[in-house]
């Protein structure tokens, strides 16, 4: 896989929530929730670690809860990539971020700047 990020990125194990709209048994559109973990967090990119795949190209909402005093990010994404790990019915997706409206873009690029700064 090719590192195509232009930001550094930081190694995070965080709780991190997936919300997806997709058809159910009768065809109907349903929100869907999947919980995931981040791998690694970048200014404008995310890797997770889930258990359901999910169609490149989807956009997407996605709450990341970090540690401590830091508290919730919520962030629209599209799936740049998605792989399986090896591990039956896990996958890795590489997700970018936007500067969305209703979105804590701002905040989260400037948590990312100050944690590379070393703050």
């Amino acid at each position: 896989m090719h590192d195509l990020r232009s930001h550094k990125r930081q190694n995070r194990k965080e709780d991190a929530y997936l919300e997806i709209t997709v058809n159910d048994a009768n065809g109907e559109y349903i929100q869907k929730v999947i919980t995931c973990d981040t791998v690694d967090v970048s200014e404008r990119g995310l890797k997770i670690y889930m258990s359901e795949e999910v169609t490149q190209g989807t956009i997407t909402d996605i709450c990341v809860i970090l540690a401590g005093q830091e508290g919730r990010f919520f962030l629209k994404a599209e799936v740049k990539w998605i792989s399986a790990t090896g591990d039956d019915g896990w996958f890795f997706a590489g997700f970018e971020i936007y500067d969305a409206e209703n979105s804590d873009y701002e905040k989260w690029v400037e948590m990312v700047r100050r944690r590379n700064a070393g703050g």
